[in-house]
């Protein structure tokens, strides 16, 4: 497998043209709508990518998920590091807890958005390889950001991901969507997150997991209309072939978001497994709020996107991140 190997250009930062405090959701920091949907590129300083290679597009296309080595910058993955360490000790109102809500050993800290409050994160949508990754990876002309998701297992801790596709929890309708996890540290596999093979072509909406538990649910998915069931039994069973890896930091697994994947909780009593991702949306998705999608959870902290169903995902919540055309 070929790596993505990074190059300096004369391209750079994004700076939002105003940077007002929201004052309805406290710790929210708001950009003008045109400010993120056209940001300008300042910096010269920027990372672009050579061309992601095709086996790593035929191996998303074929599997629903690929592994690329060496594909962010060390800067980038530090000041992530950084930003990691002020979200735990003040997290947004997003945040959960899950080992806490579900009585079990250990921390598993689970916020998002935090590109809204991080300049480090704001750096690394911006300013690194990763939007780019997304939409070569995806064929799309552009990519906006969906969110981003901080997953961070203390060592020691017993709460699993439970299995689940992404797509099943998402206000979406369309195909080009896709998540880069990011690797804060090096994980071995057995404390990797692992994906179901193929399985994004199932393109099943299936019940909705709580991350805490079924004891800890809090409602917020009570209105969700998916029947499917994730075949767990058969996963068990080794009827279905599943893909990990182990990671060093800086190294990316992309995932599309019908793709099924889990992990186990984090048996290592020595490291830290925090795991960014990104979630990016391609060129054919539109807003789709179908109950018991996490939109409604988002609207009542302060982040609803306004847009109407069946819009273009393009607003000051999602701004174009990245496009073929200005690249």
């Amino acid at each position: 497998q070929q790596p993505v190997i990074p190059s300096t250009s004369k391209a750079g930062l994004f700076l939002p043209l105003s940077l007002p405090m929201a004052a309805a959701a406290g710790r929210l920091l708001l950009f003008s709508k045109r400010a993120l949907c056209r940001m300008k590129d300042l910096n010269p300083h920027r990372r672009t990518l050579s061309t992601v290679s095709t086996h790593a597009k035929s191996q998303f296309e074929e599997d629903g998920v690929v592994c690329i080595r060496n594909a962010i910058p060390e800067e980038f993955v530090e000041s992530l590091r950084q930003a990691c360490e002020k979200n735990m000790k003040n997290p947004g109102p997003l945040c959960d807890e899950h080992s806490a809500a579900a009585g079990s050993a250990g921390r598993f800290h689970d916020d998002q958005f935090l590109w809204r409050r991080h300049d480090e994160c704001r750096a690394y949508l911006f300013n690194s390889p990763v939007a780019k990754i997304a939409a070569q990876i995806m064929g799309s002309t552009s990519v906006n950001i969906l969110y981003d998701h901080l997953l961070v297992k203390e060592p020691g801790t017993v709460a699993p991901t439970p299995w689940h596709n992404d797509y099943s929890y998402w206000q979406i309708r369309g195909n080009d969507i896709c998540s880069i996890w990011l690797a804060l540290d090096k994980v071995k596999r057995e404390n990797m997150v692992t994906y179901v093979r193929g399985s994004h072509r199932w393109k099943m909406l299936h019940r909705i997991t709580n991350f805490s538990g079924e004891d800890s649910d809090d409602g917020r998915y009570a209105q969700s209309p998916n029947q499917e069931e994730i075949p767990l039994e058969a996963i068990h069973r080794g009827e279905y072939e599943l893909l990990g890896w182990d990671m060093e930091p800086g190294d990316i697994v992309v995932h599309h978001g019908w793709t099924l994947h889990g992990a186990t909780g984090n048996t290592d009593l020595k490291t830290m497994r925090r795991g960014y991702a990104t979630r990016w949306l391609g060129d054919d998705i539109t807003f789709d709020p179908r109950p018991g999608t996490m939109h409604f959870k988002w609207a009542e902290n302060g982040y609803d996107c306004g847009l109407q169903p069946g819009a273009k995902m393009e607003c000051e919540l999602f701004p174009i991140v990245y496009s073929s055309s200005s690249a």
